[in-house]
């Protein structure tokens, strides 16, 4: 049975099957399957599925959650946290009115833009981040 054959087999028993479901199954690549799917003339997406990469989107929390990890042990460590867009963070611990409390400062240049203040380190990054 061809790899064209098994295409169909699948695409007829589960039309709902994704390109990459099918190339698990048959054990080739994504791009051949769609390729396959073009020149029998059958739809490479299914109707009615969502669009966009959930995969991507995991990613994206992922990277928030290393981002917030980073953030807490430097702001911990009682050193500033530097983003490269200017962005500053910095924990008050000295003994004043603020101690306890977390500064964030955009800047642009060397024009302070914005500065927020949280009551601690997890209303800052709740907000923040």
């Amino acid at each position: 049975m061809t790899t064209r054959d098994k295409v169909l087999a699948i695409r007829a028993e589960q039309p709902n099957a994704h390109a990459a479901q099918i190339a698990r199954t048959i054990g080739v690549t994504t791009g051949r399957v769609y390729q396959l799917l073009k020149e029998l003339g059958l739809a490479t997406t299914i109707p009615g599925a969502k669009k966009g990469r959930p995969r991507q989107k995991a990613a994206l929390w992922v990277s928030r959650k290393r981002k917030a990890s980073n953030i807490r042990k430097r702001l911990e460590s009682g050193a500033a946290y530097t983003e490269a867009d200017g962005t500053v963070w910095w924990f008050v611990t000295d003994l004043t009115p603020q101690w306890g409390q977390v500064v964030v400062s955009t800047w642009s240049g060397a024009v302070k833009t914005g500065e927020r203040i949280y009551p601690g380190i997890d209303a800052a990054l709740e907000a923040e981040v």
